[in-house]
């Protein structure tokens, strides 16, 4: 079964052609109610299929050019089995889990094969709706949320310092393992990790960036998990072995 809330609806709102965001579960799990909500608020097209195989007939037209694919943690199995699909279905896109139990975010965190399908972002079912919407609002910029409980299996950083201060020039072999890990981090990510950096606290940050202060969270969550470290002081000592290497930092425009 199928939904969209582009057919048989009387409102007429213009979508973005670029982008539309696919929801894959039941309506228990996302009503009519939130794909509306989804749309009002961000002007794209929201779809809601019960299955990957009823989107795989046909039935829709998903032809945007970028698609976010939303999977409910109802489908992970089949998720884990065939993830060559639903990557097919997101293209351009990304792919995203929502989940209700930790649980199922950690069985699926654990057996992704981020070396052969890429990095999935995660989307907490279980929270405010601005959070919601927030972290949403990041997958549409592909920036891919990884919650705090998922960074902490990462490997931790030991014995960092209570405060960041710059380090001595790190060893070629060292810089050989950090950079590509710096260049997994969007635009934004590098501007919040170098003012975390700096030592300036969230709210500073946001009012540099011209964001919330939930935003430069996420962002740093993101951050933590794509770079390997549990807070922010390893976070800012990580920054400081690749300045080095990127001397001015990202410009904050």
């Amino acid at each position: 079964m199928s939904f969209s809330l582009s057919n048989g609806i009387d409102e007429q709102l213009n979508y973005s052609e670029e982008l539309s965001i696919i929801f894959i579960g039941k309506e228990l799990f996302y009503s009519n109610q939130t794909l509306r909500s989804v749309q009002n608020e961000f002007g794209v097209e929201a779809m809601r299929f019960d299955a990957l195989d009823t989107l795989l007939s046909g039935e829709a037209d998903t032809n945007a050019s970028g698609q976010i694919v939303v999977v409910d943690q109802m489908m992970l199995e089949d998720l884990l089995n065939r993830p060559e699909d639903y990557l097919q279905v997101a293209a351009s896109g990304c792919l995203a889990f929502a989940y209700r139990k930790e649980s199922s975010a950690r069985f699926l965190f654990e057996h992704w094969d981020r070396a052969r399908f890429g990095d999935i972002g995660y989307l907490p079912m279980n929270v405010a709706p601005d959070v919601w919407r927030s972290i949403l609002r990041l997958l549409m910029h592909e920036e891919l949320h990884l919650p705090c409980f998922l960074a902490d299996c990462l490997p931790a950083a030991s014995n960092a310092p209570e405060r960041p201060s710059p380090q001595p020039k790190p060893t070629p072999a060292r810089l050989s393992q950090k950079m590509p890990l710096y260049s997994k981090l969007t635009k934004r990510e590098k501007q919040v990790l170098r003012l975390v950096s700096q030592g300036e606290s969230n709210k500073t940050i946001a009012s540099k960036l011209g964001i919330t202060e939930h935003t430069v969270k996420l962002h740093m969550h993101n951050v933590s998990g794509k770079i390997g470290v549990r807070n922010r002081t390893a976070a800012a000592h990580f920054y400081f072995e690749v300045a080095p290497n990127d001397t001015r930092g990202p410009s904050l425009d």
